[in-house]
């Protein structure tokens, strides 16, 4: 009997366990997708030695001054986008196609240079026809999205809310905008619709906090996007306006850095810089006249330093959504920027020259299941070159996408690993009246004002204080790197390589003479 009623009971407690477990909340489980997702963080305007990574590669090679132009800043580190480079690779010599917004943006998605996708300066839009990285990732199924800055809308608008999908192809566009750099960002009264809260940006920067500060509030965006779309493949794109101009950014980072720990770069003297011999890049865009008060760039470099680090905190906070969601190594993540700033060195200030600090852009990017930890690529590359690279990564059917539709080059081998000799180590890099051939050690600039030619040994000359040109040991190199010129301007109907009397110039030092 005593046997009888246990046997009762047991079973009773196991039939109430059950269906007690049956009514308890189920953790959701997230459908996950082999694709591979890609984010891109994008800034704008942004000298790749602010970066901790770019520091330790320099100084690995004896180069402290150029490690740290401004001097050694304490306290100041970039933890979050050295760890997508540490985890995965960081290109050393990538370049904008153009070091100006619009154009080297224009390159980015669509793959051609901007002599080809008719973006050649600030103020033109993108044609409407224009094949973007996103229009080909919507074939195969993506969901694709944009936040922040877009700069290739027709007419130039500020700030130019929702671009046409039809032109840029990202159909989540709710908060992309065409051009500004503003400060806070907000919501209509509706909760849905963005607003720039304050045009002007010394207003703005006073109560813009880490709800409405455009870096955070565009960071917010992300993050929610990955949560909506965690269970699909998807392209998304964050284009953050800082650190550019005009070096203002939220407390407490306006502040995190005393200015009195920085210092000018030792190229900031003009002196040198005044000859009647020197190309127009040089005149046109000096910024640094002699007497110039030197207050006030400080105050900058020291504000663009603090712009970087709450750039840094927020790629921070976006790494963590992605691996919450156990999607981090699913995804390839990229941070990078469109062109460079000069931030006082060789008395210049901004982009718009062929020097590494306006042509050269930071780019590390993160994939493990291609990409080894703690890989460094040499070879020259440009923005022209991304859109093939990540269809390529993404293996992307050739029936969705024609490589011979661009003008870039697929470099992902390079990111796999494989041998760089097999990799030509060369890009070009143009701006309105001029152009250069540059490779990861030599760079040769030709200029329309039909001064002579710039050529630079960076490994040489890093400061790129010296013009090489007429010392007989580069004659070899500077004629393979004016027949490659030639051949670029032939394939990509440069007019600027196609200038008659700079296309003269240019054969008389080449290979063709």
């Amino acid at each position: 009997m005593k046997a009888k009623l246990f046997w009762t009971l047991l079973l009773t407690l196991c039939f109430c366990k059950v269906h007690a477990s049956d009514d308890a909340p189920k953790k959701a489980t997230v459908k996950k997708h082999k694709t591979p997702n890609l984010l891109i963080i994008l800034t704008d305007e942004h000298n790749f030695r602010t970066l901790g990574i770019y520091k330790d590669l320099l100084l690995e090679k004896g180069l402290t001054e150029m490690a740290n132009p401004w001097g050694v800043i304490p306290n100041y580190n970039t933890p979050f986008i050295d760890r997508i480079g540490k985890e995965g690779a960081v290109l050393t010599s990538m370049y904008a196609s153009t070091p100006s917004c619009a154009p080297s943006r224009s390159s980015m998605f669509t793959g051609n240079y901007p002599q080809t996708t008719g973006v050649y300066r600030n103020g033109i839009g993108i044609k409407e026809d224009a094949q973007t990285i996103a229009k080909v990732l919507n074939k195969v199924g993506y969901t694709t999205g944009y936040s922040g800055k877009w700069h290739l809308e027709n007419g130039d608008p500020k700030p130019g809310w929702n671009p046409p999908v039809s032109y840029h192809g990202f159909t989540d566009n709710r908060y992309m905008f065409n051009s500004g750099h503003w400060k806070k960002l907000t919501f209509e009264t509706d909760g849905i619709t963005p607003k720039v809260a304050e045009e002007k940006a010394k207003k703005a920067i006073a109560t813009a906090d880490k709800e409405t500060y455009t870096t955070d509030w565009l960071a917010n965006r992300t993050i929610e996007f990955i949560e909506e779309n965690k269970t699909k493949p998807f392209m998304y794109v964050v284009s953050m306006p800082d650190p550019h101009t005009p070096n203002l950014v939220r407390a407490p980072y306006n502040d995190m850095y005393n200015k009195k720990n920085f210092h000018l770069p030792t190229t900031y003297s003009t002196t040198a810089l005044r000859g009647t011999e020197y190309p127009k890049w040089v005149s046109q865009k000096q910024r640094f006249k002699e007497g110039y008060d030197s207050t006030k760039l400080i105050v900058d470099i020291s504000r663009y330093h603090g712009a970087v680090k709450c750039i840094d905190d927020n790629v921070g906070r976006i790494i963590k959504k992605l691996e919450d969601e156990d999607l981090l190594d699913n995804t390839i993540i990229v941070f990078t920027s469109d062109h460079g700033d000069m931030l006082g060195e060789l008395a210049h200030e901004n982009k718009g020259t062929p020097y590494e600090s306006s042509a050269k852009i930071p780019f590390v990017i993160r994939y493990p299941k291609m990409i080894k930890a703690g890989t460094v690529v040499n070879n020259a590359v440009n923005t022209t070159d991304w859109m093939d690279t990540f269809l390529a990564m993404i293996d992307v059917d050739n029936k969705y996408f024609n490589s011979m539709s661009t003008q870039g080059r697929d470099f992902s081998k390079l990111l796999k690993g494989e041998n760089e000799s097999t990799f030509e180590d060369i890009t070009f890099v143009r701006f309105q009246f001029w152009v250069a051939a540059v490779t990861n050690r030599y760079k040769l600039v030709y200029d329309k004002s039909l001064t002579k030619p710039w050529f630079f040994d960076l490994e040489k000359d890093p400061t790129e204080t010296t013009n090489l040109f007429d010392h007989p040991e580069y004659k070899g190199i500077i004629s393979e790197l004016s027949t490659k010129l030639l051949a670029y301007g032939d394939k990509t109907n440069d007019d600027i390589i196609h200038y008659e009397k700079l296309r003269e110039m240019i054969v008389a030092n080449s290979r063709e003479q």
